[in-house]
C-alpha cells in the first residue's frame, strides 16, 4: 500500500489499496482518503499528463455508504454471473 499526500492546498492523506490495469495507459485505482473516504478513480499515463482523472467516484465510508456499496457490488456480481 502506497501513501501519497495530495498536492492541493487542503492536503489529504491518500492510501492506495489496489489497482486494476485497463490498458497500457490507464488503471483504475482504489484508495482510502483521510481514513474516511473511498476513492475509485481512473489514472492515466501519457506524455503530457500522468495522474488521476475526473473519472471516478469518492464517498464517505462512515455514512452507511459502505454497506450500500457492498450490496451494489453483490448485485453487480450476480448480474455478471448470469451473463458469464
Amino acid at each position: 500500500m502506497k501513501e501519497v499526500r495530495d498536492k492541493s492546498e487542503t492536503s489529504q492523506r491518500q492510501r492506495e489499496i489496489g489497482r486494476i490495469r485497463l490498458n497500457d495507459n490507464q488503471d483504475i485505482v482504489v484508495s482510502i482518503v483521510d481514513n474516511e473516504k473511498l476513492d475509485i478513480r481512473v489514472f492515466v499515463k501519457s506524455d503530457s499528463y500522468t495522474g488521476p482523472t475526473k473519472r471516478g467516484v469518492r464517498f464517505y465510508l462512515l455514512d452507511d455508504n459502505w454497506t450500500e456499496f457492498k450490496k451494489l457490488i453483490d448485485q453487480v456480481d450476480k448480474a455478471y454471473q448470469a451473463i458469464a
